[in-house]
């Protein structure tokens, strides 16, 4: 399968220098409208990512009552045309933060336009002084789900799952049903991309087996399915590119992508070298959603260089799309493309643009964005980023490109 990129764009200067080299890029499109915002910025485009706008994150909408911090995702639904905007706050005094839902309903995603909802851990009195981080949001036909983790201090507590009816986000509801699912055995959970009336998520019981969580639209209840896979390596990720730094310092084995099409759940993340592979490399799990058998394992591994960080799409025919990272030996850390060729079992990659240096700080990550364009449904749109010119975060180019095969 060949891969083409449709458009490309640097964000340039409308990211006002408020990088990270923790970029963590996310984007949702609506026709050419494209909202896309990292560590610690936000950024939109009107005409299809040929000129863009800063926004800041900071001041773009009232705080609520503590400083905007950093992790954001963003999200377009079709169905009732609004974009989601999930912005990560400070803690207080007290050890809580907020997580706000932020809608807008505009084509020009104009800043009056923007209504939300703020959820505080002492909403419920078993979180109360915890704080919430790293969160991820995907869609099924009528809810929106937010993933995130819960910590006291700095012990992780609980992950947890909101779940919020569409209907009532489209309708500004006043009362907004805030249903939720939460573990305090596994951390991460990562929801599916492509979800119609059932939601999947999944995180790690161990380094071979994968917990699978199952929950219908019609349904309270969760269901749980414990599946077993290949051993995979954790521990401390090694890639060092041309200037002997490593540009994996900070990895670990977090789901990063997950999807459900055509009766397939797939779950992705990045695990550390092992025999006969001797980079890091992209772990991919591919489950039965009617046995909860698992299929297969068609990894990304390279003898040359290492890829981190999948996210993952399907679009229209169901065909998964990725949008993830590469680096070391020879190569910078650098932005690629991926798409699954469904009938070979295996993906077919393109990197869309090389790095030229890596960060001086170490760090990198902690995950890209893969999007189903939108209304061009059959197609994809991916953040990414690289560093251009420079090994520290004003050196950070965050990255957008609209591809299809």
């Amino acid at each position: 399968m060949q891969i083409q990129i449709l458009s490309s764009a640097q964000l340039g200067s409308a990211i006002s220098n408020q990088t990270s080299t923790v970029c963590e890029p996310s984007l949702s499109i609506n026709a050419k409208t494209i909202f896309y915002t990292g560590n610690w910025f936000a950024s939109k485009s009107l005409d299809g990512g040929q000129t863009w706008t800063y926004l800041s994150p900071y001041t773009q909408l009232p705080k609520p009552g503590v400083d905007f911090c950093c992790d954001q995702t963003v999200l377009y639904d079709p169905s009732r045309k609004l974009t989601f905007w999930i912005l990560q706050y400070s803690e207080d005094a007290s050890g809580e933060n907020v997580l706000r839902v932020a809608v807008n309903k505009s084509k020009t995603l104009a800043e009056k336009d923007w209504y939300w909802w703020d959820i505080k851990p002492s909403a419920n009195p078993k979180w109360a002084k915890q704080w919430f981080d790293y969160n991820h949001a995907a869609l099924s036909s009528n809810f929106l789900y937010v993933g995130t983790n819960v910590f006291k201090g700095g012990d992780f507590t609980r992950g947890l799952i909101f779940r919020l009816s569409l209907d009532e986000l489209a309708n500004s509801a006043s009362n907004l049903k805030l249903q939720h699912f939460e573990t305090t055995k596994n951390f991460s959970l990562r929801c599916t991309q492509g979800a119609a009336d059932t939601m999947y998520f999944g995180s790690f019981n161990s380094n071979r087996e994968l917990n699978l969580y199952e929950w219908k639209e019609k349904s309270l209840t969760v269901n749980e399915f414990k599946i077993p896979i290949s051993s995979f390596n954790n521990g401390t990720y090694t890639a060092n590119c041309p200037d002997g730094r490593n540009w994996l310092n900070r990895c670990d084995e977090r789901i990063t992508g997950a999807w459900v099409s055509k009766g397939v759940i797939g779950f992705m993340w990045t695990a550390n070298k092992q025999a006969g592979r001797p980079y890091p490399f992209i772990r991919c799990v591919r489950i039965d959603a009617k046995t909860f058998k698992r299929l297969d394992e068609p990894d990304i591994w390279s003898p040359n260089t290492a890829y981190a960080y999948p996210d993952s799409y399907p679009n229209k025919n169901g065909t998964v799309g990725i949008s993830l990272l590469c680096g070391g030996n020879t190569i910078y850390p650098s932005h690629a493309l991926g798409v699954f060729d469904d009938a070979a079992k295996k993906w077919s990659l393109k990197i869309h643009m090389k790095g030229t240096h890596t960060s001086s700080d170490l760090k990198w990550g902690d995950y890209v964005a893969c999007r189903k364009h939108s209304p061009d449904d059959t197609t994809w749109v991916a953040s990414g980023f690289i560093l251009k010119g420079g090994s520290t975060r004003n050196f950070i180019q965050p990255l957008f490109t609209h591809f299809k095969v």
